[in-house]
């Protein structure tokens, strides 16, 4: 069966109902409070439902027949290991599933550690990994996100088809995720701008190349921002000597945070306005970590806001 042909099999529908919560057919049942603590804008076109155990937001079929799916689960006591915590919600959200390795083409799902912290002040852990119902060829994406409020714990989960094919959360197509985050509040918790610390993290060159786009920023301490050009020349003097000169950087705008919110202002341009945050991601289940910034713009071309991920070098 082919990706662009993936039809809404009863392996795939059991996989989508997994996420609504258990007790979904006990009505009458008044919701936990804490789900009341969620504050958060909706991503365009997908349903809420509550029910009295969680609320299940539910993206409309795609061309490619594909809905994701997002539960907000009910406040739990925070334990001592944010990690710990993560691993465990994931064992218990997705109990009945195998993991998988690989997607439907055959190729590579691996899984993933995030951590962070949040423009608001609270840290969090992203645990995903590649899922199935048990004999199914069918894998899909399944993520669970913690944050630790004190000594509560928020928990949303989510399924989708693998990144690279994914209509709602992909990598190439459309990915409603980076605005549903940055939309994310809780009710009960004390904000804390977190845009001083944020700056000291983004400092530095920073690259993303993806198949559609490249990009480039170098931020420094001192407000500014601008090309790697700016701030570095490389000129061969031998056919196996390469000289590297650093210069004075200036930059080619002012950068300034509030929270997760970015303005660049370009020397003579106008201030566009966006998004950003500063992850850690393990893909050895927390042996190694590299940092990884991503950047949520509007596009001059068409209007749409699109996310690149950079590294740094």
């Amino acid at each position: 069966m082919t990706p662009d042909k993936l039809r809404c099999t009863p392996s795939f529908l059991s996989l989508l109902l997994a996420f609504i919560p258990l007790f979904a057919s006990a009505q009458g049942v008044p919701p936990p409070a804490s789900l009341a603590d969620y504050v958060f804008s909706s991503p365009p076109g997908w349903t809420a439902t509550q029910y009295p155990d969680g609320l299940v937001l539910m993206s409309p079929m795609s061309a490619t027949n594909e809905r994701c799916v997002m539960t907000l689960w009910p406040m739990r006591p925070a334990g001592a290991n944010l990690l710990n915590d993560a691993n465990m919600i994931f064992r218990e959200v997705y109990k009945t599933y195998e993991l998988r390795n690989m997607t439907v083409r055959g190729t590579p799902l691996p899984s993933s550690l995030v951590r962070g912290t949040s423009g608001q002040g609270w840290n969090y852990v992203i645990v995903r990994r590649g899922i199935a119902p048990p004999g199914s060829p069918e894998s899909r994406l399944g993520f669970v996100l913690v944050a630790k409020l004190s000594d509560r714990l928020a928990a949303i989960s989510g399924v989708s088809r693998d990144p690279l094919v994914s209509t709602c959360m992909g990598e190439l197509g459309y990915n409603a995720w980076p605005r549903f985050f940055y939309s994310l509040e809780f009710r009960n918790w004390t904000s804390t701008d977190q845009g001083a610390t944020l700056r000291t993290k983004i400092v530095g060159v920073w690259t993303a190349a993806t198949a559609t786009a490249g990009d480039q920023f170098t931020f420094a301490p001192n407000g500014r921002y601008g090309g790697a050009a700016a701030a570095q020349q490389y000129n061969r003097i031998s056919s196996t000597e390469i000289l590297r000169t650093t210069q004075a950087y200036a930059g080619t705008g002012a950068y300034s945070l509030r929270g997760s919110t970015i303005t660049l202002t370009p020397d003579g341009g106008r201030p566009e306005t966006g998004f950003v945050r500063v992850e850690e991601e393990s893909r050895d289940e927390g042996r190694n970590w590299a940092e990884a910034l991503y950047l949520l713009r509007t596009s001059a071309v068409d209007g749409k806001e699109y996310e690149l991920r950079y590294t740094k070098r």
